[in-house]
């Protein structure tokens, strides 16, 4: 549903009540340009949910492996991801 400022100035309770049983998102308009979204607190909740768990998952994606540094010096498959910090001091001392 859209409105304009002015009849969600004037109907601001009703779309509240609106929203806050969930049955609809209310999107509201400056000059017929959609400005500002009245939802419900549980849709909002699960909105930030989904982005908060995205942000993780590429903030995990960006951390590059402390075994990175050996790419090119060690061939691939000798990179035990498993045991990166025992394999780590093995890769040091056998290749620096």
């Amino acid at each position: 549903m859209m409105v304009n400022v002015a009849e969600a100035k004037s109907k601001f309770s009703n779309l509240l009540a609106l929203v806050g049983m969930g049955n609809d998102e209310v999107v509201i308009s400056k000059r017929d340009k959609p400005m500002a979204v009245l939802l419900s607190y549980e849709t909002f909740l699960k909105m930030k949910k989904q982005i908060d768990q995205k942000i993780d998952i590429e903030a995990l994606e960006n951390l590059s492996s402390s075994l990175d540094k050996y790419r090119g010096i060690v061939a691939e498959d000798e990179l035990d991801y498993g045991y990166k910090e025992s394999r780590e001091d093995y890769l040091k001392e056998k290749y620096l």
